[in-house]
């Protein structure tokens, strides 16, 4: 072969080797991108997530002063209309109506006289019941039946937030037929603040039909659900 010819095949090589570095440096660089890409759409999610969260807990801090919700029923709509459909349709419903727990309290307290006593009439079976009453033996740990207690017992379950307690002590009194709007009202209110904490739980927790504020599906998966680890290279 001559020195020409040589020379020719050596530079063909030196292009080879050059091409084939260039091809590693862009496949290199397309996986940086791709990296890139999915840390974008991660934190773009996770912020989506943030967003919605934030969304369902400024909805209870308004529902919690009896406020209107205003644009926050469209946000509720929009980003979880899809994944928690009844439980966004409940909070907005009572966010029309909304009543407070103090509202609540107020309202058990300016019952009571109503409630300790019956206003339905004699009957024999009222008669039946009281005398059955007198004549009950109970344990020591059994709660009087007595209506200032049951009264009692109400008011400390509604400031706890334990609505649905409140309520079935309610219902046991002499008088519950009087407060028949109030149970009523409190059971929405509790029904309202269930819908809303599925909601949150949603927000972290959903894995798919979340959308964010331009109504866009969230595709990242959850920050708080753990990844499986890859198994070790064989």
């Amino acid at each position: 072969m001559s020195e020409a010819a040589q020379e020719a095949a050596q530079a063909v090589e030196r292009v080879a080797e050059q091409q084939g570095g260039l091809d590693q440096r862009i496949a290199a660089a397309e996986q940086r991108i791709a990296r890139l890409d999915l840390q974008a759409q991660a934190a773009a999610g996770n912020a989506a997530r943030a967003e919605g969260l934030l969304i369902a807990f400024s909805a209870r801090r308004a529902l919690d002063r009896g406020a209107d919700l205003g644009f926050l029923a469209d946000q509720l709509r929009l980003r979880f209309g899809d994944a928690m459909p009844n439980a966004v349709q409940t909070v907005v419903a009572f966010g029309r109506n909304p009543i407070t727990l103090d509202q609540l309290i107020a309202r058990l307290d300016g019952m009571a006289p109503d409630l300790a006593q019956n206003n339905r009439g004699f009957s024999w079976e009222q008669l039946g019941n009281e005398i059955s009453q007198l004549f009950v033996v109970r344990r020591e740990t059994t709660p009087s039946p007595q209506p200032r207690l049951r009264l009692e017992r109400a008011r400390l379950f509604l400031q706890s937030g334990r609505v649905d307690a409140a309520v079935a002590e309610v219902r046991n009194l002499p008088g519950a037929a009087s407060a028949e709007d109030w149970i009523r009202d409190a059971r929405r209110y509790a029904a309202a603040q269930n819908a809303l904490d599925l909601i949150e739980t949603a927000a972290v927790l959903e894995p798919r039909r979340l959308r964010d504020g331009a109504g866009n599906p969230i595709e990242q998966a959850s920050p708080a659900i753990a990844v499986p680890a890859m198994p070790p290279a064989q």
